[in-house]
C-alpha cells in the first residue's frame, strides 16, 4: 500500500495546528515507518510537546478521510501477491484499525486474511524484532528462513535483528533519492525498485 506519503501529509497538517511546522519531506523523514508511540516520543524529544488526546482523534479522522479519497495500492503489487508460491503476511507499525481500512480500500485484505500483524500485537514495534518473531511463530515458520520485503529503514532493521533476510523496496510514493542506500545501510541484502522487479526477484528465489 502506498500510504506513507498520505500519512506524512496528514502529520504535517495536524502538527501545524500545534505550532510545529514541518515540510512534507521533513515529516516523511521523521515519521515514515514509525509506530504511533515512536512518533509521539519524537515530538516530545524534538519539540518538547506532549501531544494531547484530541490530536490523535483528529489525526485519525483526517487520515482516514485521505485514505478513502486517495489511497491506492502500489502499482502491480496485487499481481505480485497473486503469484506468490509461499505463505505471506503483513507486519506493520500501523494500528489494527488503520491496517484493516487500508487493506480493505486497496483490495488486498482477501490475500492476507488473518495473517496481518500490527505493532499493537507486541510490546515493541519495529525496529525491534518482535513483530517478525510473532509473525513467524504464528505461521509456523523459522524466522531465519523468512524473507521480509520492507520499504522502511525501521522495518529492514527489525527484520535483520530477527535473523530474517531483508529486501528493500523503493517503489512507493514516499521514497527519497537516497532511500535505496539507506535501506542497504540498514542491512537489506538487495533493493528492488518496483513491483515488477519484486516479482522477478521472487520468481528467481522460488524457482
Amino acid at each position: 500500500m502506498d500510504s506513507e506519503l498520505l500519512a506524512a501529509q496528514n502529520t504535517a497538517e495536524c502538527l501545524s495546528e500545534l505550532g510545529i511546522n514541518l515540510t512534507l519531506p521533513e515529516a516523511s523523514a521523521l515519521f515514515t515507518g514509525k509506530s504511533a508511540a515512536a512518533g509521539q516520543q519524537i515530538i516530545r524529544d524534538t519539540y518538547g510537546v506532549d501531544l494531547p488526546a484530541a490530536y490523535f482523534a483528529r489525526f485519525d479522522l483526517l487520515l482516514f478521510q485521505r485514505f478513502r479519497q486517495q489511497l491506492k495500492p502500489v502499482p502491480g503489487i496485487a499481481d505480485v501477491l497473486a503469484g506468490l508460491r509461499l505463505p505471506s503476511c503483513v507486519t506493520s507499525n500501523s494500528g489494527k484499525v488503520r491496517l484493516a481500512l487500508t487493506l480493505g480500500l486497496t483490495g488486498l485484505a482477501g490475500h492476507f486474511g488473518y495473517r496481518v500483524f500490527s505493532a499493537e500485537d507486541v510490546s515493541r514495534g519495529k525496529p525491534a524484532p518482535d513483530l517478525f518473531f510473532l509473525a513467524a511463530n504464528r505461521l509456523g515458520a523459522d524466522v531465519r528462513r523468512c524473507l521480509v520485503i520492507d520499504d522502511s529503514v525501521t522495518g529492514v532493521t527489525g527484520a535483520v535483528a530477527a535473523g530474517a533476510r531483508a529486501v528493500g523496496f523503493t517503489g512507493a510514493g514516499h521514497v527519497e533519492q537516497d532511500h535505496a542506500a539507506r535501506l542497504k545501510d540498514a542491512g537489506a541484502s538487495c533493493v528492488v525498485n518496483s513491483a515488477q522487479e519484486l516479482a522477478a526477484f521472487l520468481h528467481a528465489e522460488t524457482a
